[in-house]
């Protein structure tokens, strides 16, 4: 027979098998304990190291910051002891975490995504949606936008450091922050204005002391001098033809010769009358069409339009200053209150304007194109067939702020209220919405609410989705107490 018991010097009893019914008493274990089956434990189980299992089944379970109710709940004595708490996904070789870094932030290597029901808040105000920044958000230091239905300006701008917008005096300065007309151009030290100096008066000309031509095929072809002598033509191509179908009155006309071709056209101030007032006129019946000198300030002035032909452009000082199409590159300041459709805007300055349609505007390294606008590369709105998106899709840790009432799909929001929403709501992936009983109809998942639009004393707040399903499970909460 097999030996059953060995009892060592140490006192040591080995046996190959024991099967015990029941001991008592305080029982220490040295080495590895292998339980072929389950383990009953009545009373409590204290484990001073590890324990490793595959499955954990359990009623209560107690950490040490709390219940597990409060799983997520770190206390520490100190900021730099909290620092890196957090929660961490790992798999493979990758790794996500949101977890507390210090100067009261919350961090995260990975984007949030919410769905586009849904909006970023703070405070409770919608600062961020699918497709719009909330109306609280006031202040940016955006430098690129894209395509605006319309900008609104209520003070003055500057672009570029050379445009500059009036909204004190209605006036454009081009070259010149203090324009003197409603549209000022400086180049050159010379200030060419367009503008109305007094009711029923346009003018264009310098308010510099310095002449004013009129250039074709960058050639002066009127000029008028500093001092008033109107010139026609020029010296060196002494080409000039002034045609006039009608009348020509006139205190003197000297001719070259006895050919009788006017060498110059000439108004004279004396004693009896004055060169002011003085100029071509063209009568037809009760019309009179002019072309005069005027004082305060000296000036020609004119009834009509001036009209060139399609080819011919204004210059000064021998550039194109205007031309069918274009203004000169020269014109570098204006009081321009309205602009058409541009195929291009660069601004290097701060800028103001009311309405911008374009294809492409850039902004201080900000581009405003027809497809949304981004920063430096990066996109800040964007537009994708019938979806609106806001920020970087691949690099969303930038915060987007509202500030103001937010409303979805509400024209006129209730005042007071700070958000709005016209129609059912997900948060957190739960939806809400609202009726006179449980839904009919449509897919629900449970933890969703339909809320109750007719409460009545004895009836209840609303309906939550028990089990997910076409229209799923419902059952009432929120008993209403009976007055």
């Amino acid at each position: 027979m097999a030996q059953l018991l060995n009892v060592t010097e140490d006192g040591t009893v080995i046996m190959d098998k024991v099967a015990l019914k029941y001991t008592s008493g305080s029982i220490i274990h040295s080495g590895s304990l292998e339980v072929i089956n389950s383990v009953q434990i009545d009373n409590n189980l204290v484990v001073a190291g590890t324990i490793t299992a595959d499955t954990f089944n359990v009623k209560n379970l107690i950490t040490e910051n709390g219940s597990l109710a409060s799983v997520g709940n770190w206390i520490y004595n100190s900021e730099a002891e909290l620092n890196g708490k957090g929660f961490t996904w790992s798999w493979g070789t990758g790794q996500t975490q949101l977890v507390y870094r210090s100067g009261s932030r919350i961090w995260a290597n990975a984007s949030f995504d919410i769905t586009a029901e849904s909006s970023y808040r703070i405070d409770n105000i919608a600062v961020l949606t699918s497709n719009s920044l909330g109306a609280t958000i006031t202040n940016s230091s955006l430098t690129s936008i894209g395509t605006l239905n319309s900008l609104a300006v209520s003070g003055s701008s500057t672009f570029a450091d050379f445009v500059y917008i009036d909204s004190d005096s209605n006036r454009i300065g081009i070259g010149t922050p203090e324009p003197n007309s409603s549209l000022s151009i400086l180049d050159n030290n010379v200030e060419l204005t367009i503008g109305s100096p007094q009711i029923s008066l346009g003018a264009i000309g310098t308010h510099s002391s310095h002449d004013l031509a009129i250039v074709t095929d960058n050639i002066p072809r009127i000029t008028v001098k500093n001092m008033g002598e109107v010139q026609i033509g020029n010296a060196q191509s002494n080409g000039a033809v002034l045609r006039v179908y009608g009348t020509i009155y006139a205190d003197r006309i000297e001719s070259a010769g006895s050919t009788g071709i006017p060498k110059s056209v000439e108004f004279v101030s004396t004693q009896e009358s004055s060169m002011f007032g003085t100029g071509l006129v063209w009568t037809s019946g009760a019309l009179s069409h002019q072309l005069v000198m005027m004082d305060h300030p000296r000036r020609l002035w004119t009834t009509e339009n001036f009209d060139l032909d399609k080819d011919r452009s204004y210059h000064i000082n021998g550039e194109v200053a205007l031309s069918a199409g274009t203004l000169g590159s020269s014109i570098t300041i204006s009081n321009l209150t309205k602009l058409g459709i541009l195929s291009d805007l660069h601004v290097s300055g701060p800028a103001v304007v009311k309405s911008i349609t374009a294809g492409s505007l850039t902004v201080d390294n900000t581009v405003y194109g027809s497809g949304g606008f981004s920063y430096e590369g990066q996109p800040v709105i964007t537009a994708y067939g019938n979806q609106t998106i806001i920020g970087n899709r691949d690099v969303q840790t930038a915060p987007v702020k509202i500030f103001g009432p937010l409303s979805v799909n509400v024209n006129n929001p209730e005042p007071g209220v700070q958000f709005s929403v016209n129609g059912d709501v997900s948060i957190g992936g739960k939806k809400f919405t609202n009726g006179i009983g449980v839904p009919s109809s449509g897919t629900f998942t449970q933890g969703d609410i339909c809320w109750n639009i007719g409460p009545q004393p004895g009836g209840y707040a609303g309906w939550i989705c028990t089990a997910s399903g076409t229209p799923g499970a419902w059952a009432p909460f929120g008993l209403i107490a009976s007055q």
